[in-house]
């Protein structure tokens, strides 16, 4: 599958479907825009330029936003020398519609989950297409 920001700058191409697409609400993933799905480094490819932004309201943040310099699309993001693992979160809206329609949809409640527990939900997942709309 091969993704693009808006104006066509930056492409993204994953392996395969995700397992599920997170619909954050934290404040970062609101005002980014990212419906992400969760990828290892070796799964993904990313082509053009991006920029880079990490929240400046945690001393220690966990990912830094990738964005296209032109169009200002958030395209995926990286985990930081804050936090282990080999994860990446791909921008799911970068795709066309019928390339994730079917895709269980989960709504993380990011307002209230600092990365301690394990994430609460603000409601049953649903389903791409059918009941979200990306």
């Amino acid at each position: 599958m091969q993704g693009s920001c808006h104006c066509g700058n930056v492409s993204v191409a994953i392996t395969r479907q995700p397992e599920y697409i997170n619909l954050c609400d934290c404040s970062l993933c609101l005002k980014s825009g990212g419906a992400w799905g969760y990828f290892s480094e070796s799964e993904i490819k990313v082509a053009g330029s991006t920029r880079a932004y990490r929240r400046k309201d945690y001393k220690e943040p966990a990912v830094e936003m990738q964005f296209c310099g032109e169009c200002g699309a958030t395209t995926h993001w990286v985990l930081t020398e804050h936090c282990d693992g080999d994860r990446v979160g791909v921008n799911m809206r970068l795709f066309a519609p019928d390339e994730i329609t079917g895709i269980e949809a989960r709504t993380l409640d990011g307002r209230n989950w600092f990365g301690k527990t394990d994430a609460a939900h603000r409601r049953e997942p649903g389903k791409v297409g059918s009941d979200v709309f990306l």
